[in-house]
């Protein structure tokens, strides 16, 4: 009686996940990846038993990683074989991972096979017609999971380790969902289900091969954990993983509600709004960051919690320009009033082209703002003769360059224009000078941005970089000198 109950047991549950997730009585296809070890192996069979009944077309899935020789391929074999025995449709082929790992600069190897067997899957489900890819994680995978990311320092989605239905983990599987029926099984209840149907499989030495930190952690940390400090260790990484699954669907909510008037995508690229991201709790915020790599990406397995720590202290701090390099060839980029990801050189510059100079003449007193076009810009200018006070217009829109100055030090006429070679500025705080092309430089602005970034110039030389630094000498000053407020706004 109890090996039937083993086997009711599992399969009620794989029936329940079916339903849950939409399968059962759709006539969905599914491809099932099966390794031939004991958890795919139950999960064909198990599945096969349950095709009728909800009306699911199958199809085994196989990748033969090439580099453990002849037990590979003896495992290849008897996938192919099991699949046949079925009357399942299959896929088998054979890939070699430390060449996919060399050739996308993968620095871990089993992150390269990982990746190299889930774009196998991905064309497998795409060639079948399949809306899902069938993986026999089990509960015991799951908690392993949650402890290798907690080792990692992972974040909150590293907490939730794996979840029952997950859009596809890469670039390659576009409206393919990964599906995990088993979360709730645990390893010796497959291997029990195995023996009730006396159904060989395969034992993988690879899951025994100390180079994986996968291997380190199933075969010493969680015996260890559970023999010395909770024999239920499992079940409550578990729990952490149910726990962390939640606080993230709820974070993900808010992401959504900030999104449209956050973000902006382009063809390559996704910005960020600074004050928009600046408005957000830092877990929000992350959360953000993430989506917005994963939407240039493609996934999100490569990005790292430090990765986020990264562009978050960018985002706070610094001054426009700066960059960042992430993985997958993603340029992390902060712009004056923005931020932005993008598979090119960088953003789009957020200057338009200024392909002359164009004069100003200052105001002398505080009358009304005077405004005046320069080129490309709409140069607002403005008086004041109290220390501290401003005016409005300066501080509070969020896309426009302003700074304030020393109205008695500038003259009275002045040219808005782009930086020429030689041109010098001594930044604010610094006696000395610094070259125009050495100020970008040491700032980090793109290439592409610095012959469209406008300066203003005096007769007593360059009073400020738009978006990036005012001169000492310019600079307003307290004692009564009247200031001038100067905003350039794109039109």
């Amino acid at each position: 009686m109890a090996s039937v109950s083993v086997s009711k047991g599992i399969e009620g549950r794989v029936a329940e996940a079916l339903a849950r997730a939409g399968y059962s009585g759709s006539g969905a296809t599914l491809v099932i990846a099966a390794s031939g070890g004991p958890d795919s192996t139950a999960l064909v069979r198990c599945l096969d038993r349950l095709r009728e009944s909800h009306g699911l077309i199958l199809h085994v899935a196989h990748l033969n990683h090439d580099f453990r020789g002849d037990e590979a391929d003896a495992d290849a074999a008897f996938v192919e074989e099991l699949a046949k025995g079925l009357g399942l449709p299959f896929s088998v082929a054979k890939q070699d991972p430390i060449a996919y790992q060399k050739e996308r600069d993968i620095s871990s190897f089993e992150q390269g096979a990982r990746e190299m067997r889930y774009t196998f899957l991905a064309q497998t489900a795409q060639t079948a017609g399949a809306g899902a890819v069938v993986a026999g994680h089990t509960a015991d995978d799951l908690a392993e999971t949650v402890l290798l990311h907690l080792l990692r320092g992972s974040g909150l989605h590293g907490l939730r380790g794996m979840i029952e239905v997950a859009p596809w983990p890469g670039p390659e599987g576009s409206g393919i969902s990964l599906f995990r029926p088993l979360l709730g099984t645990t390893k010796a209840e497959l291997r029990g289900y195995c023996q009730e149907l006396d159904q060989p499989f395969r034992e993988d030495s690879g899951n025994y091969l100390w180079r994986f930190t996968r291997n380190k952690i199933r075969n010493d940390l969680m015996p260890k954990l559970a023999e010395d400090y909770n024999p239920r260790v499992r079940e409550a990484l578990v729990r952490l993983a149910h726990t962390a699954a939640e606080e993230v669907d709820f974070l993900e909510g808010e992401v959504d509600r900030v999104w449209p008037a956050l973000a902006s995508q382009e063809a390559g690229g996704v910005r960020l709004s600074m004050s928009g991201l600046a408005g957000l709790h830092p877990a929000v915020q992350r959360l953000a960051l993430r989506r917005a790599y994963m939407l240039v990406y493609g996934d999100g397995r490569r990005l790292q919690e430090s990765h986020l720590v990264a562009m978050t202290d960018l985002v706070q701090g610094g001054v426009g320009g700066r960059m960042l390099d992430l993985p997958g060839g993603i340029r992390f980029q902060r712009g004056y009033d923005e931020v932005g990801l993008t598979r090119s050189e960088g953003l789009p510059s957020p200057f338009p082209d200024l392909l002359d100079g164009h004069n100003l003449t200052f105001p002398e007193t505080t009358a009304d703002d005077l405004v005046v076009e320069a080129g490309p810009w709409r140069v607002t200018m403005s008086v004041t003769v109290v220390d501290g006070e401003g005016v409005p217009w300066a501080t509070t829109a969020s896309d426009g360059y302003w700074t304030s100055l020393d109205r008695s030090v500038l003259g009275d006429v002045g040219v808005v224009r782009t930086w020429q070679p030689g041109d010098r500025i001594q930044p604010s705080g610094m006696r000395g000078h610094k070259k125009i092309q050495d100020l970008f430089t040491d700032a980090k602005v793109p290439r592409h941005w610095r012959d469209k970034i406008p300066l203003l110039v005096c007769d007593s030389g360059v009073a400020w970089v738009a978006g990036y630094r005012t001169a000492e000498w310019a600079k307003a000053k307290s004692g009564g000198n009247p200031t001038l407020w100067i905003r350039l706004d794109s039109i």
